[in-house]
């Protein structure tokens, strides 16, 4: 056997695994096209190698399948902290805007609770000033109810006086806790009718519409006064408004639940991301 064999022979190993130099691979396939025994040795050492490597094949996949379902696992859960990223910058901007839309609604509200202060005062001045000309009990100064009516001739249609010596006593003692909307009185009974042109004295058909009608009395006078028909829709709205409006936590609530909501999203996201992350480095 020729020196060259034994070299050749030591470098088929690394010759195979392709881990010669390109000096060294020219050398042997010089070699091998000219010494059979060593090209036949070669080829053996191949199947031999190819045996062993499909028989540690099946070893090595069986290794890997541990790490693939780890892997697996920690893709999911890195899919569900995406997942969270994204419902919580959803949530966040439903947020905004549901507070955007509560502020703005408040501040209408808030607009509207003014106006139905105003008109509520204005009950209150109506019926003071009245009263105030009805404390002398002689006659009854219908020059003063008159300037009395055209300050809110805007607003009022007639204003009546009764005597509370005609009327139930029930509705007086109901009257007298203050300005109150009230199913008309007959204006048959009325002492003195003011309107637009001053006295009135035909026939009235009062509007059957209690919130359009409001009434006062004290021990000796009731006075009532029926708001105009274009003026009603405003007594409606500050009915309502009185009445019936929301409330300020009521206007916030829905943005409340979702900024709660939007806040455990947010604390899910950042600790998913905690349990995630040193695994994520680790498979990177």
């Amino acid at each position: 056997m020729k020196n060259e064999c034994y070299i050749v022979r030591d470098l088929l190993p690394s010759y195979i695994d392709q881990l010669c130099s390109e000096e060294s691979s020219r050398f042997i396939e010089q070699h091998i096209a000219t010494c059979e025994q060593c090209a036949e040795l070669l080829n053996q050492m191949r199947v031999e190698f190819d045996i062993q490597e499909q028989s540690e094949i099946p070893a090595r996949i069986e290794q890997k399948k541990p790490f693939q379902k780890i892997a697996h696992f920690f893709n999911a859960q890195k899919n569900f902290t995406k997942f969270l990223s994204i419902f919580f910058w959803v949530a966040l901007i439903v947020t905004i805007g549901f507070f955007i839309y509560s502020l703005n609604v408040l501040s209408e509200l808030n607009d509207e609770r003014e106006k139905t202060q105003v008109i509520e005062q204005q009950k209150q001045d109506i019926m003071e000033k009245t009263f105030s000309v009805l404390s002398t009990p002689v006659t009854i100064d219908e020059i003063a109810l008159q300037a009395i009516f055209q300050e809110y001739s805007g607003q009022l249609e007639q204003l009546a006086v009764f005597s509370t010596e005609n009327i139930d006593e029930d509705d007086v003692i109901y009257l007298q806790e203050g300005p109150k909307n009230f199913f008309p009185i007959d204006y048959s009974q009325a002492e003195l009718i003011i309107g637009e042109n001053g006295k009135i004295i035909e026939t009235i058909i009062p509007n059957d519409y209690d919130i359009g009608t409001v009434a006062m009395a004290n021990d000796q006078w009731i006075v009532q006064y029926e708001y105009q028909e274009s003026y009603l829709e405003t007594i409606e709205n500050a009915h309502q408004i009185k009445h019936y409006a929301p409330s300020n936590w009521t206007v916030f609530q829905l943005p409340i639940v979702f900024i709660i909501i939007t806040a455990f999203i947010l604390g899910g996201w950042l600790i998913q991301k905690r349990i995630t992350k040193p695994v994520e480095n680790i498979l990177d």
